[in-house]
C-alpha cells in the first residue's frame, strides 16, 4: 500500500513539472509571437477599428436620444468661450505693450 502511495506521489510530482514546463514554453512562444510585426500591426488595426466602432455607436445613440443637438450647442458654446479667452489674452497683451 505504501508503495502505491509513493508511486502516486511521484506521478503527481512529474505531472506538476510537466505542467510548469509547458506553461513556460507557452509563454515563450506567446512573447515571440507578440514581437512579430504582423501581430503588432493587427493589434493596432483592431484598436483603431474598436475606437471607430465606439465613436459610431455613440453617434447613433446621440441621434436617437437627441443628444447630438446638445453636443453641437456645447461645441459652439465652447468655441465662443475659447474665442473670448483668446481675445481677452490678446487685449491684455496689447494693454501691457501700451503701458510700456
Amino acid at each position: 500500500m505504501a508503495k502505491v502511495k509513493e508511486t502516486a506521489a511521484q506521478a503527481v510530482g512529474r505531472a506538476k513539472v510537466a505542467i510548469s514546463r509547458a506553461k513556460r514554453k507557452g509563454e515563450q512562444l506567446a512573447t515571440q509571437l507578440a514581437k512579430k510585426q504582423a501581430v503588432r500591426q493587427a493589434r493596432k488595426k483592431v484598436a483603431r477599428v474598436r475606437g471607430q466602432a465606439a465613436a459610431l455607436a455613440s453617434k447613433v445613440t446621440d441621434k436617437v436620444t437627441g443628444r447630438a443637438r446638445k453636443r453641437k450647442r456645447a461645441k459652439v458654446a465652447a468655441a465662443v468661450v475659447g474665442a473670448a479667452a483668446v481675445a481677452a489674452a490678446a487685449g491684455i497683451s496689447i494693454a501691457r505693450k501700451r503701458k510700456r
